[in-house]
């Protein structure tokens, strides 16, 4: 995060930042026993990758490492089983910081069916809910934590003051704390804590294994346990294993002094996956100074400047959350407790977040939209094309009709290949709409002009092969393209689709219900997450419903005899509309329009895509009436709007959810169209 923040801070001319992350947030591990005690907030803990990649003007490619060969420098990526699991095409490096963190360690045997490693942090978190149902509806034998280690401790802190006095808690420590180091000057202290709040402490104790219900000891003892969290070391992660790169006995990665892998020219490396070639023991601490010391050393290598050697701390200031807003301060032969201690901690923790976020590093550069929110109005398509125009070409066959459509996004994420995805997916809804199959796509990729073309040609490679995965996705064949390099970059496909009678436009009847397949909102995501007011998180949700096949939804409405139908795009839900009903039409909103979540606070905010004015413009008087401004927002890879009759879209509703869409009723058509 120092590394990205830096090149957010003061980037650098000539250089493509990329940052391959899992997760477009990441929790900060310092603030989740404060967290679990309810010390903070869920939104409180967590670091926006997504965010800080933005503002740094960096690729930001949801994925997670499969490989890296260091000798050609070249790094393999998969994206997540939401996001498709494509494997990418390998990115390319000059300088490489890798810190994607350990595995969890199997320290022992395990049957027992609520047992939860404490890394990875975001593993833990997803299953919260799990560990606070079994605790409230177990049988009373409460919670046995195994690792007597500072976050062993904090844990159990933690957990005491999340479930109250009554459920057991019990700290399991293979040595006594005076064995480690960090602990040893305030032993006395954290026994005495943890015993004053109830926390049974078994020191000197081995877990051989955990069985349903309980923990065994390896000296044949048992303890009965309906919860079990380990916090044991952990593991080297398995993607070191598939790369041939210098690893310590223990199989993880090794660093010199510089943080630099041995032999591995530009490769460098932080945080639980290394062993330095001075062990030293792992720590929050040692990754956060780790990452300070890189954001310097990069630039430095970068420019040819001179680089000094890490020095790791021997000794830090370690501080203990006793989950009730007090702590202990630990530091070499030093310690205290107090309330004053957990104020101190709290300021060191929210110093730390506040170096992230986005209000300290936003600009004053007008924002613009991308995606299909950078179309031109829809007004002036009106003027030369005339008001009458369907979502593809119709060519009429001897067996059938031929459906043809082009459309193109501007990158609206920094994320090549995803870009290419999403360009298929926009594309081939034309063909949707019209009750059609896609068949067939030519494409033309405009990568960004750079004047090194190594950058293009992968930039390139990254989003064909976006194209290439959308088009199996979406049972397409890819047949060709055209390739340019420009100023804004731009991913077009033009497809071919095949139906026996294509589903118009325009062909709503006086009475009909409009059923909407899924929310709207991905305009507004995208202007707050310009505006730093909404997640990665948060627009991870929309990027994952807007990869989904629309296919089967199409089937479904033509089976059922829907009159008319659309996809909702780049004019926004009533511009669609608009064009659906033609002038003169009387409509009947519904008193809510579905939403991405966070969206109807955003336009309470008044916050708005820089397309939505003259898509309120195009919309005309069929706007004036609607319950919510979200229906001027233009949409990426929008959802399927039908018209049908009030029988049919009751069978419609039934369907769409059987196939995991969201769908709603938007409104009534009250008279003829024209």
């Amino acid at each position: 995060m120092a590394v990205i923040r830096r090149f957010a801070m003061r980037p650098l001319k000539g250089i493509r930042l990329i940052i391959v992350s899992p997760e477009s947030v990441t929790p900060y591990s310092g603030m989740l026993p404060g967290f679990l005690a309810g010390n903070y907030d869920e939104s409180s803990l967590f670091l926006d990758v997504a965010q800080l990649a933005e503002r740094a003007g960096a690729w930001f490619i949801r994925a997670e490492i499969e490989s890296i060969d260091a000798q050609k420098k070249r790094v393999t990526v998969r994206r997540l089983k939401s996001l498709s699991g494509d494997v990418l095409p390998s990115l390319g490096y000059d300088w490489a910081s890798i810190n994607t963190g350990a595995a969890p360690s199997n320290a022992f045997p395990s049957t027992h069916r609520s047992l939860f490693y404490i890394k990875p942090i975001t593993a833990l978190l997803s299953q919260l809910n799990v560990i606070d149902q079994n605790m409230s509806s177990g049988t009373g034998n409460g919670l046995v934590i195994v690792g007597g280690g500072a976050a062993g401790i904090e844990l159990a802190f933690s957990f005491r003051a999340r479930y109250g006095t009554k459920p057991s808690i019990r700290l399991v420590t293979r040595g006594r704390f005076e064995m480690d180091a960090a602990l040893s000057s305030a032993a006395d202290s954290i026994r005495r804590s943890l015993r004053s709040r109830r926390i049974e402490i078994e020191e000197g104790a081995i877990v051989a294994s955990a069985e349903p219900r309980r923990i065994r000891y390896d000296d044949g003892r048992s303890c009965e346990a309906d919860v079990v969290v380990v916090t044991t070391p952990v593991a080297a992660p398995g993607w070191l294993s598939q790369s041939e790169l210098p690893l310590s006995k223990d199989g993880f990665l090794l660093v010199d002094r510089y943080l630099n892998v041995p032999g591995c020219d530009g490769l460098f490396a932080a945080g639980d996956l290394v062993e330095m070639s001075d062990p030293k023991p792992r720590s929050g601490v040692m990754a956060v100074r780790a990452g300070q010391y890189l954001a310097k050393a990069l630039v430095n290598r970068i420019e040819s400047r001179t680089v000094s050697p890490f020095i790791a701390q021997c000794k830090w200031l370690m501080i203990l959350n006793r989950g009730d807003e007090t702590g202990i301060a630990i530091k070499g032969r030093w310690h205290a407790e107090g309330r004053w201690v957990f104020w101190l901690k709290d300021w060191i923790d929210q110093r730390f977040m506040k170096r992230f976020q986005m209000s300290q590093l936003m600009t004053d550069q007008p924002m613009r939209c991308e995606g299909c929110a950078s179309k031109l109005p829809g007004g002036v398509l009106r003027q030369v094309f005339g008001t009458r125009f369907e979502d593809a070409v119709i060519d009429q066959l001897p067996n059938g009709n031929r459906l043809r459509t082009l459309d193109g996004l501007t990158y609206l994420l920094k994320d090549p290949h995803l870009m290419g995805l999403l360009a298929m997916r926009h594309s081939v809804s034309d063909i949707w709409a019209m009750g059609g199959k896609p068949v067939s796509a030519l494409t033309m990729v405009g990568v960004n002009r750079t004047g090194n073309s190594d950058l293009e040609a992968e930039e390139f490679t990254q989003v064909v092969k976006g194209l290439e995965h959308g088009a199996e996705r979406y049972g397409v064949q890819l047949r060709g393209g055209h390739s340019l390099a420009l100023e804004q970059a731009v991913v077009a496909v033009s497809v071919e689709g095949l139906v026996e009678k294509s589903l118009p436009k325009q062909g709503a009847k006086s009475g009909d219900v409009f059923v909407l397949s899924g929310p709207l909102g991905s305009g507004l995501l995208m202007a707050g997450f310009q505006m730093g007011l909404v997640s990665g998180a948060e627009l991870d949700k929309w990027i994952v419903l807007a990869l989904e096949s629309l296919q089967d939804a199409s089937e479904h409405a033509v089976r059922l005899g829907a009159h008319a139908m659309t996809d909702v795009t780049g004019f926004g839900l009533a511009g669609h509309l608009a064009e659906m009903l033609g002038d003169g039409a009387t409509f009947e909103w519904s008193s809510t329009i579905p939403a991405f979540s966070g969206v109807e606070s955003l336009v309470a905010s008044g916050v708005e895509s820089t397309q939505a004015p003259p898509n309120r413009v195009y919309a005309g008087l069929l706007g004036g009436n609607a319950p919510s401004a979200i229906v001027f927002d233009p949409q990426t890879a929008g959802p399927l709007l039908v018209a049908l009759s009030e029988e049919d879209s009751i069978e419609l509703l039934s369907a769409w959810r059987k196939i995991g869409l969201s769908p709603a009723v938007i409104g009534r058509l009250t008279t003829k169209t024209s």
